[in-house]
């Protein structure tokens, strides 16, 4: 799958997602490009987890390694990752976190502002220190792409 057809299919999850949760099907698509390599990371494709979420109770389960930030170094830790049954479960998935979790109360409060909300939810979601600045520029290559 090419990127451009990567972001359809994502948009169209996107939107159908937003439909219950009311987040921005955009951000939603382009966090998923940024996070899966374009649908192309070994997650995405073994879990349909989109967003490097984490395996927790009730989650089937995929183990992976996975490069996060620590203090400011770069570390390889194998990690246990949700696995869904297709895309749409792991957006909905995904919108019912920010949707939910005390953690994003402050992007809730920006879900008119695709900015704002993508600065309050890079706070929480990655270890990575560039992660707003990162999912910045993958937000405004995805809506080129959707024009």
């Amino acid at each position: 799958m090419n990127k451009e057809e990567f972001v359809r299919q994502a948009y169209a999850a996107a939107v159908q997602s937003s439909e219950q949760s009311g987040m921005p099907p955009l951000v939603t698509a382009a966090q998923a490009a940024l996070e899966s390599n374009w649908g192309e990371s070994g997650l995405s494709k073994a879990a349909n987890n989109y967003f490097g979420i984490k395996a927790h109770a009730g989650h089937d389960r995929v183990l992976m390694r996975t490069n996060e930030c620590e203090h400011g170094s770069q570390v390889v830790i194998t990690a246990a990752f949700a696995k869904y049954g297709s895309m749409l479960e792991c957006f909905r998935y995904r919108d019912g976190i920010i949707a939910k979790g005390a953690l994003y109360s402050a992007a809730r409060k920006q879900l008119g502002d695709e900015a704002g909300f993508i600065t309050e939810i890079a706070k929480h979601w990655a270890t990575d220190p560039k992660y707003a600045e990162k999912l910045m520029a993958m937000f405004s290559e995805v809506k080129g792409m959707l024009k």
